[in-house]
């Protein structure tokens, strides 16, 4: 499980392996002029490369860069935007269909040359929704040059077309990018502002902004290179994607850049560094995408440390098969993470799996508060023989835990480049940088690192061999450095040769910590690697209509008649999700928020930070409400009322009355309330969000196994 539960960002980052070749997305913000934000607060509070970007974003202001958030809230971004636009939660999916529809249909603000060349919008689509293909295999596009249908990778190939219909084999085949302009039509801005609560006015203003910006067909010479300039970018994460419609609301959002271009070029949407060349003494670490037999994005790297192909990336998918495992990842195989153990293993012969978990092993993570409605998830795990490693007895290893280890803090442990994962590198120019963590003070009584600890179970479990090659795989490590498989080695000695396997015998583990970091420059074409590759991004993911299709059989004979299967296309679309739908007397939505200082569930212990929360910043321990609703309902500030959901748990705290927050919804800082004993500075702070959130599969979109994390409540006085 991630330590993180619900909040990681499944949608997202299948997109952005997808599209960007990395695990995460970040705008550039060296020349981005214009910046429209979902959901997200990057630069502004928590986000990926979060020190790094808050510089720069701060730069980019001071230069002018627009920026416009749209969320529910009024969050640490919104309050510093040139403009917020405060939408309905879950219906952010409408309002990228409307600005796309208005780029290319009524504005017609789009990149044509960008779109036939990287990108599969000139693939011609059958009316059975996949690619039409020669008898190769290869998926064909129309030759305006020569009114025939080729393979797209046919040297001979002219002029691709992107729109029209066309006759293939006496079938009607159209490209991909027709029908997207066709889909988007029905959402016009006035369709949009239904939905969304913005008015279609500045939709429409808005839209028009944001392609004007992108300033489509210029370009820019950086050390040398003339490269596309397209200085707007759209960012996005769990505000925006985190409800049971996050497949088809990440792709909406996603192709606002794609269709002008606007995407790992500079000023654009870019992806986490998926091209790395390595040190330029040793080669290493060295990782780039390539093309599937279709020209498809394969990421080079995916959420590893140095060696492609440790961990599968999302794309090409695997063939969905009947499940086995109850994270359900070989029925649909492609999500990062999942939380789906909660609901299957319950009961796993509704999903045709014939066996239960018997142990968990459960590292960093505080499961019973970071997934949702804790009753179930104590329920689904209550008879598992449970392992806990923590700094402290949480609320997970106070409800589950057998045996709990005491875990390092960061002040105590040796970690080998505790930061050089790809997301946590800020893109743009700049730098490559590979650090230590090395301990302050020695742990102190039974703390142990982690990692020592995982090599005496390797050892116990008689595995050492499998560990040992799965660390050389994993870091990339090769003979003289590679771990012998039946040696045993120290901890600091494993760091010692990791360091040297990247970057040569002089820069071990005692030269990284005399010096702390090793340095060296970014290129050009790792930064802006978009039109130095032949791999395209897809605008239109045929894959997920044509997997979804067994998937949906596979759903059909298990019986799951709670599996939605309605999100599995292969275009943006949008549908409400669960906590829009309408409840007798449930007339609010819940929605959760980030604050800047706080980490998850973790650092709500953190006696600094929790004086915080109680004293300088008025909101995270209460329960933010408009202030026109909470007069309504006869509610004053402080007032202690209870939050109810349609569908899980209740939560009751003290009311805060806002005017920065829409007037249907009501706001709760992440992860507060603990009540665990272990945690006595974090007991009984703030309002436990998770609980209002039900832990089921008709509160999951099956594309992507993200969560609905908001909820349709009522609020009454306690």
């Amino acid at each position: 499980f991630l330590s993180d539960g619900h909040h990681c960002g499944n949608a997202e980052h299948l997109l952005a392996g997808t599209l960007h070749a990395a695990t995460t997305t970040n705008p550039d913000l060296a020349y981005c002029n214009y910046l429209l934000i979902f959901g997200c607060q990057v630069g502004f509070s928590g986000y990926y490369a979060y020190t790094t970007m808050a510089q720069r974003m701060a730069e980019a202001r001071t230069r002018g860069m627009r920026v416009v958030v749209v969320d529910p809230m009024m969050n640490t971004a919104a309050e510093k935007a040139d403009e917020w636009l405060p939408i309905r939660p879950g219906s952010d999916g409408a309002l990228a269909l409307a600005m796309l529809n208005l780029l290319l249909n009524e504005y017609h603000i789009y990149d044509a040359p960008y779109l036939k060349a990287p990108t599969n919008a000139i693939y011609l689509i059958g009316d059975d929704g996949l690619y039409v293909r020669d008898s190769a295999g290869k998926p064909l596009v129309w030759d305006a040059a020569s009114a025939t249908p080729r393979p797209f990778d046919d040297p001979v190939l002219k002029e691709p077309a992107l729109e029209g219909s066309y006759q293939v084999a006496g079938k009607r085949a159209r490209p991909a990018f027709e029908l997207l302009r066709e889909s988007a039509r029905e959402w016009t801005p006035e369709a949009a502002e239904k939905v969304t609560t913005i008015p279609a006015a500045t939709i429409r203003r808005i839209a028009k902004e944001f392609g004007e910006a992108a300033r489509v067909g210029s370009t820019i010479v950086i050390e040398g290179k003339e490269l596309p300039y397209r200085p707007a970018s759209v960012i996005y994460f769990k505000g925006a994607h985190g409800h049971n419609n996050a497949w088809g609301t990440s792709l909406a959002i996603e192709l606002l850049a794609e269709v002008v271009g606007a995407s790992n070029v500079p000023g654009s949407l870019m992806g986490c560094n998926p091209v790395c060349y390595g040190h330029p003494e040793t080669g290493m670490p060295h990782y780039q995408p390539k093309a599937d037999r279709d020209g498809m994005i394969i990421p080079g790297l995916w959420f590893g440390m140095s060696q492609p192909g440790t961990t599968p990336p999302p794309f090409p998918p695997r063939q969905p098969r009947k499940p086995r495992f109850l994270n359900l990842i070989d029925l649909v195989p492609w999500p990062m993470s999942t939380f789906l153990p909660v609901i299957t293993n319950s009961n796993p012969e509704r999903f045709g799996i014939d066996y239960k978990a018997e142990a968990l092993f459960n590292y960093g993570s505080n499961l019973v508060m970071s997934l949702g409605n804790p009753e179930t998830t104590v329920n689904a795990f209550k008879d598992l023989f449970t392992v806990c490693v923590n700094l402290w007895v949480d609320e997970t290893a106070e409800a589950l835990a057998d045996i709990v280890l005491p875990d390092t803090c960061y002040l105590e442990r040796l970690d080998p480049m505790p930061q050089w994962f790809h997301h946590h590198h800020p893109v743009g120019m700049g730098e490559w940088t590979c650090q230590i963590r090395q301990p302050v003070v020695p742990p102190a009584y039974e703390r142990r690192h982690f990692s020592e600890v995982l090599l005496d179970l390797a050892d116990r479990l008689g595995i050492r061999p499998d560990f040992q090659v799965m660390l050389n795989l994993f870091y990339g490590l090769k003979p003289p450095y590679a771990l012998e498989p039946e040696k045993k080695y120290a901890w600091e000695e494993i760091c010692d040769r990791i360091y040297k396997g990247w970057f040569g015998e002089e820069r071990g583990l005692e030269w990284f910590k005399e010096h702390g970091t090793l340095n060296w420059k970014k290129q050009v074409e790792e930064v802006y690697w978009k039109p130095f590759t032949h791999a395209r991004g897809p605008i239109y993911f045929e894959w997920v209509e044509e997997r979804g299709r067994k998937i949906g059989k596979i759903v059909r004979e298990l019986g799951l008649d709670d599996f939605d299967m309605s999100t599995f296309k292969a275009l943006p679309h949008w549908q409400p999700c669960r906590a829009l739908e309408p409840r007798e007397g449930y007339d609010l939505q819940a929605i959760y928020y980030r604050v800047p200082f706080h980490t998850f569930s973790m650092t709500y212990e953190n006696p600094w930070l929790d004086e915080v929360s109680r004293v300088t910043e008025p909101y995270s321990y209460f329960i933010s409400i408009n202030r026109e609703t909470a007069r309504r309902k006869g509610l004053k500030d402080g007032d202690v009322v209870w939050v109810e959901s349609a569908d899980a748990g209740r939560v009751k705290g003290q009311v805060k009355l806002v005017e920065g927050i829409h007037p249907e919804v009501v706001g709760i800082a992440h992860n507060g309330g603990h009540w665990a004993r272990g945690m006595p500075f974090a007991k009984g702070k703030g309002v436990f969000f998770n609980a209002l959130l039900a832990l089921d599969l008709r509160h999951t979109d099956m594309v992507s196994f993200t969560m609905d994390c908001d909820a349709r409540v009522k609020v009454y006085k306690a």
